[in-house]
């Protein structure tokens, strides 16, 4: 009897035991829960941010090389250095898409990338969520002008990503799970 009895106490104190592991267990899962939705929530709207600005810095290198086919609207809206790009000479424009123009390659992938570094610093979820909000601008991009876009437009983004890969690699992260 005073086995089955010790045995009750120790199976009792150790429920006990077992109800304020499980109470501490579950209030430093809350906050880590919350912790985690937080940080999804500032990652989402990260992404959205990059998204946002990649459709815009893709939709502009596309209008120079459509400038023909915009509406008189739409050129007069179109500056670059505070001039409408409707007054650049043609030889002017052209010169702003080549590889190193303006709105060419690299200073149009650079300036995606600078605006998701400076934005994730050295956090690599953050830089994941500008890495894929690169990509769903992109395609943004590719929807609001009719589908596929320019061979210029996929050389930028190809720069971009290949930079921002290189960047998460740098910092310990992997690309594992990131949308391609």
């Amino acid at each position: 009897m005073v086995s089955v009895q010790t045995n009750l106490s120790v199976l009792s104190d150790l429920k006990n035991g077992l109800k304020k592991l499980s109470f501490q267990t579950t209030g430093q899962s809350v906050d880590k829960q919350n912790r985690l939705n937080y940080s999804a929530r500032e990652n989402f709207q990260f992404s959205t941010q990059i998204k946002t600005n990649t459709r815009l810095k893709l939709s502009d290198q596309n209008a120079i090389i459509h400038f023909n086919q915009l509406s008189k609207e739409d050129k007069a809206s179109l500056l670059y250095e505070n001039t409408p790009i409707s007054e650049l000479s043609m030889d002017e424009a052209k010169t702003l898409i080549q590889d190193d123009g303006y709105f060419g390659i690299n200073k149009t992938s650079q300036r995606i990338i600078d605006f998701v570094i400076k934005g994730a610093g050295n956090d690599i979820d953050k830089l994941k969520a500008g890495r894929e909000g690169v990509l769903r601008g992109f395609s943004e991009a590719g929807e609001a002008w009719g589908g596929d876009l320019p061979d210029i437009s996929y050389k930028t983004i190809e720069k971009a990503i290949k930079a921002l890969d290189e960047k998460i690699a740098e910092l310990g992260g992997n690309n594992t799970g990131i949308i391609a």
